[in-house]
């Protein structure tokens, strides 16, 4: 039996395993190889990200009175805050060299815009061309902006810097971001910040669509009347205080006024000489009327250097509207060389630029604004003419009960005011091409 069994064994078919051939100069296997994370210190990682964050956080909260007075600032403003809110949630969370770099780049660039606006003006949007003034609130935006494009590139170069501090040292290190913080509240919460795209252009956007340049600063609570101005101005210094030969003198020349006072007491009586309506009413400069270039001889003021032309100013569009003051016109001046048409250096001259003049039913519009882009094709379509660069002009505020605080030739009176005591203006994208008032009051 255990024969059988034995051979049955033998004779049973021999099964052979695999053979596995080993190559013993292989090396050994291992895992695919991956770049080490960007080893950025936490103190690197929190005080950039308070840095980009709180830049941002400013940005964010410029976008409606940017958005108020040009689209295309507010719509920049939106994207600069949310790429800079974006970055800092980045350098929190996955930190690497590539975001450091694209920090430094954008950060530049933000930088580099501010600087346009500042200086020559952006070429864009409503206020192109015009520069800005700085104020509190965006000097402290780009004051961080500069600190992370520093600190940015030191940490691409010494990204472990910080990460050995003792307890003391981080301890005096969380001043930094919390120090950032509190600057971007204080500069949200300052009041440079209210109205900022307004206050920042000097004082905006008037009557003939005018833009920005260097003026007054904005009160705290003014009920829009930093949004106003009125051309380019030829400075717009406070008012200088004149000796006693000179101010006699200019009281003389002023006094040619008076029999315009007595002639023009409402629209009513202009529009009875002759006057006709040159423009909306605006807060703060009233109703202009006009001869459209037959002037009365006996309405003509002699200024230094030749005669003047003056508008009447009324404060209100119906009849019964009180004369306010002057807009006197001179032909002698220019953009180069303004008029020196009144005794002393107080009167500041200005000018407009682009303006599409529309004369509808015996009336001067300007349906497209000044001082902008307007091209003669988009004039041309309105049925308008485009003016290129008009005379020069200055405001005269000499009417007794309207003399501005602001001095007697100030660009703005605050007496005039929209009939529920504001300024607020609409913008023109948002009114019909031809309006009698652009107080935001009268439209509602």
């Amino acid at each position: 039996m255990t024969n059988v069994l034995d051979r049955s064994a033998l004779d049973a078919p021999i099964e052979t395993a695999s053979t596995v051939v080993v190559d013993v100069d292989a090396p050994p296997a291992s895992a695919p190889s991956r770049r080490p994370p960007f080893p950025l210190s936490g103190a690197g990682r929190i005080v950039l990200a308070a840095l980009a964050a709180s830049a941002g956080a400013i940005h964010l909260a410029m976008v409606p009175s940017h958005m108020d007075s040009s689209t295309v600032e507010g719509i920049g403003f939106a994207l600069t805050g949310w790429i800079q809110i974006l970055t800092a949630v980045v350098l929190l969370t996955h930190p690497t060299r590539g975001l450091l770099r694209f920090a430094m780049l954008s950060t530049t660039a933000f930088i580099g815009v501010w600087v346009v606006s500042r200086v020559w003006g952006l070429p864009v949007g409503e206020h192109s061309g015009h520069p800005s003034d700085a104020a509190f609130v965006d000097l402290a935006a780009v004051g961080m902006e500069v600190a992370l494009l520093v600190l940015a590139g030191h940490w691409l170069v010494h990204p472990r810097w910080g990460s050995g501090w003792s307890r003391r040292a981080l301890v005096i290190g969380a001043v930094v971001p919390i120090g950032v913080v509190a600057l971007g509240t204080a500069a949200i919460a300052s009041p440079s910040a209210r109205n900022h795209a307004h206050t920042s252009h000097g004082v905006t956007e008037a009557a003939a669509g005018g833009h920005s340049h260097h003026g007054s600063a904005a009160a705290a609570d003014d009920k829009g009347l930093s949004l106003l101005s009125n051309g380019h101005q030829h400075g717009n210094a406070a008012e200088v205080k004149l000796d006693a030969a000179t101010q006699a003198a200019l009281t003389q020349q002023l006094n040619q006024f008076a029999p315009l006072i007595a002639r023009y007491p409402n629209i009513a009586a202009a529009e009875a000489a002759g006057y006709r309506r040159a423009g909306p009413f605006s807060p703060g400069l009233g109703t202009h009327y006009g001869t459209f270039g037959r002037p009365n001889p006996a309405d003509i003021i002699q200024g230094v250097d030749g005669p003047m032309t003056p508008m009447l100013v009324f404060d209100g569009t119906g009849p019964d509207a009180p004369l306010a003051g002057f807009m006197v016109t001179s032909f002698v001046g220019s953009a180069a060389s303004p008029a020196e048409g009144f005794i002393g250096p107080n009167d500041h001259w200005h000018y407009h630029t682009q303006v599409c003049i529309v004369v509808r039913n015996g009336v001067i519009e300007a349906p497209l604004g000044a001082d902008g882009k307007v091209t003669s094709t988009e004039c041309r379509a309105v049925g308008g003419s485009l003016i290129a660069v008009t005379t020069s002009m200055v405001h005269v505020w000499v009417v007794p009960g309207y003399e501005s605080p602001n001095g007697t030739f100030a660009e703005i009176n605050p007496k005039i005011t929209c009939p529920d005591g504001t300024y607020y203006t609409v913008k023109r994208s948002k009114q019909p091409d031809f309006t009698i008032n652009r107080c935001r009051s009268a439209a509602a």
